[in-house]
């Protein structure tokens, strides 16, 4: 039993633990982009390196266990070396890590693929994977097999030994604060506590965990505290004679001459609104990357790159806006802004989109809005598909979706997405197309990344110069026309932001508009790039057509709608109600976070004993365009060759319109929003015909009614 055991623990260590240690060490090398880097992680944080090796080596442990030994070895480093590279890929394009839940977004990177990489790279990709599936061919055919006979015995144990060794070092970890299990900021965890643990960490730890606390009776009384708590901040006032009839001309317009900052008003605490007899329409704007570029430091303009922003955030309601993650996850933000949710209880990395969302509703300001009557839309000027949200969407209570698939007029950028002045166009359809008050939650895309490294503007409007920086060194070409890029895309926004509320404030319906950045751009900076020193923070503002107070509050991602209805002196809900306490300062912050997870596992994952046991939130049967694609006619030509011109006539087609005959794709020419073409020789009577919109990644999102062919 002894030279059993002395074999078995010579081969964990040279076929598990020798071959982990490099793996480890190549992986964070390639997280770090720097084998000096990795080199000095191994030496100022020796036991977390020892760590990571050691769950490297428990999955190399099944080698243990097998036959062909080498091929197994060789199997688990290849997933081990693709998670590396993974990583490393996507920190070129983003500052978040790659965590579990990015392998269900396999779907959505694939169409967007061609935004971040060349055709070279994306060749380099698959030839690399085609590499290594003909390896773990070879190495199958012709690698050695062990031949003696396998110690079960012994291998089993010692196997079962590593893996509670891991465990017992995990849970010992984390209570002496050497690990966590919830990541604040994933780029920096995973720094830290070293990528084999965060990311099996992220693989292992989803959703919310079960509060210690939770329990009915628990539930029930944060319910019932909420219940007899005061609603709202502010009441929805009538204006008096007085009020009513004051001066247009006194008030601020987006049409007005900008003014300077010593020209701007003060901002005012006073939270109380002067509100219209009639609903409010709510118009929620998130926008891709946006913030102030004025907020880095060592960096000097030409001019303003958004001197409307800043004259609506000298003139309205703002505030800076924290939001849960930087140069990526956009639907994280738009998750926290919709339902009130805060995301830090959930898995380290995940996209609730992708987990929770796919099987229940949630609580969220669409669904405390249609209580009073409110239609619901969704806007996004990038594919139906991307996150799921053709999916999602339906889950948090939209009536409506107008993905790009279902838009006119799409000017693109340089780098291929849309820009975001198509948006006015498309919040003004969903504002005529219903007689009830609108909420409508926009999310913009043009100031996507990957920015370019080299210059592709002509003659920007806006230049750069990078000044003297002291807290690292100066930018490189590469990040110098990324940013020139940036701030360009940025100043059309702007331009986009005066066009909204120019058409907004001529509405004779009260329009309420709350715009905010999603997460920062994903650049290379730090605390110290920027003069607010936070890489989670965004600004946003509230701005009306009509009278409303002026106030700074500085607010969370979950709480923005909460504050914005508070304002407005309606909706409920119990999250909302929940915020609201807080942000009077009627409950500590301890108390307030727990009891926000309480509420929010128990709407998720519990027993919904906040609703009585059942869930009051219904799926909506989620419609894509506000305009519905029709076929009015199908006519034919045949020209002087004999070719033969299929013509659909119709209603609302655009670039995305696809005919179909008897659901066969034909190659279709859009000439606009009433009329498609497409060759076909073979139509007869009885055919039936459909226009389906096609995203880009070949997703039908939506179809005609059939037409039947009649000559």
């Amino acid at each position: 039993m002894r030279e059993k055991v002395r074999t078995v623990s010579k081969q964990f260590l040279t076929q598990c633990v020798l071959p982990a240690a490099v793996m480890n060490l190549f992986i964070e090398t390639l997280s770090r982009c720097s084998l000096w880097k990795a080199v000095g992680y191994l030496l100022t944080s020796p036991l977390i390196f020892l760590y990571n090796t050691l769950i490297i080596a428990v999955t190399l442990s099944v080698t243990l266990l097998v036959r062909r030994r080498v091929f197994a070895g060789f199997l688990i480093c290849i997933l081990w070396a693709v998670i590396g590279i993974t990583d490393f890929v996507l920190l070129q394009f983003r500052t978040t890590p790659f965590t579990a839940v990015d392998l269900l977004m396999v779907k959505s990177a694939f169409s967007i693929m061609g935004h971040y990489l060349s055709i070279f790279e994306i060749l380099l990709i698959f030839a690399g994977i085609a590499l290594a599936a003909a390896g773990c061919v070879i190495l199958w055919r012709k690698a050695p097999k062990y031949g003696q006979t396998i110690h079960y015995t012994v291998a089993v144990p010692f196997c079962a030994a590593a893996v509670a060794a891991a465990l017992l070092f995990t849970n010992v970890g984390t209570h002496l604060n050497l690990l966590a299990v919830n990541f604040g900021n994933l780029a920096d965890a995973f720094h830290s506590y070293g990528l084999p643990y965060c990311f099996m960490n992220s693989l292992l730890n989803t959703g919310i965990d079960r509060p210690d606390s939770y329990s009915s009776d628990l539930v029930e009384s944060i319910v019932e505290s909420l219940d007899n708590s005061v609603a709202y901040a502010a009441p929805h006032t009538e204006q008096t004679e007085e009020e009513s009839g004051k001066d247009e001309s006194d008030k601020a317009s987006p049409s007005d001459a900008l003014p300077s900052s010593e020209e701007s008003s003060s901002l005012t605490e006073d939270t109380s609104a002067k509100l219209p007899d009639d609903s409010v329409n709510i118009i929620f704007l998130q926008l891709e990357s946006f913030f102030d570029p004025k907020l880095i430091e060592n960096i000097e303009y030409s001019e303003d790159p958004v001197p409307f922003y800043q004259y609506l955030k000298e003139h309205y309601t703002t505030g800076y806006l924290n939001v849960p993650s930087i140069g990526a996850g956009t639907a994280n933000t738009e998750f926290e802004a919709i339902t009130g949710m805060n995301l830090d209880f959930f898995g380290p990395g995940e996209y609730p989109y992708k987990t929770i969302l796919k099987q229940t509703t949630a609580e969220s300001i669409c669904y405390v809005l249609k209580s009073l009557g409110y239609s619901t839309h969704a806007i996004h000027n990038n594919d139906a598909t991307f996150y799921d949200r053709h999916i999602v969407f339906s889950q948090l209570g939209f009536d409506t979706f107008t993905p790009i698939e279902y838009m006119e007029h799409i000017e693109m950028t340089p780098l291929g997405w849309a820009k975001d002045s198509v948006l006015t166009e498309e919040i003004e359809k969903v504002l005529d197309s219903t007689e009830e008050a609108d909420f409508i939650y926009t999310i913009s895309v043009q100031g996507h990344g990957a920015y370019p490294e080299t210059a592709v503007l002509e003659d920007p409007e806006i230049e750069i110069e990078i000044t003297q920086q002291d807290s690292k060194e100066t930018y490189s070409e590469e990040e110098y026309y990324g940013i020139l890029y940036y701030v360009n895309q940025l100043h059309e926004m702007d331009d986009f932001l005066k066009q909204l509320t120019d058409m907004l404030a001529e509405r004779e319906e009260p329009v309420v508009l709350v715009l905010y950045g999603d997460h920062l751009p994903g650049f290379s900076f730090t605390e110290e790039d920027l003069k607010n020193r936070s890489l989670f923070q965004t600004q946003y503002v509230m701005w009306s057509n009509f009278d409303m107070e002026q106030e700074y509050k500085d607010l969370e991602a979950y709480q923005l709608y909460s504050y914005v209805l508070d304002r407005l002196g309606m909706g409920d809900g119990l999250l909302m109600k929940l915020h609201q306490k807080f942000l009077k300062a009627e409950i500590s912050e301890e108390d307030y976070l727990e009891k926000l997870k309480v509420l929010e596992y128990d709407m998720l994952y519990g027993d919904l004993d906040c609703y009585g046991g059942e869930n009051p939130h219904e799926p909506t049967n989620l419609v894509l365009g506000v305009s519905p694609i029709e076929i009015d006619s199908v006519t034919t030509h045949t020209d002087a060759e004999g070719n033969v011109t299929l013509l659909v006539n119709g209603q609302n087609f655009t670039s995305f319109s696809r005919i179909f005959v008897n659901d066969e794709e034909l190659e279709t020419v859009s000439i606009d929003s009433a009329f498609l073409t497409a060759e076909y020789s073979e139509l007869q009577e009885g055919d039936v015909i459909t226009v389906r919109q096609v995203g880009k990644d070949g997703s039908v999102v939506g179809t005609t009614e059939e037409y039947v062919y009649q000559e």
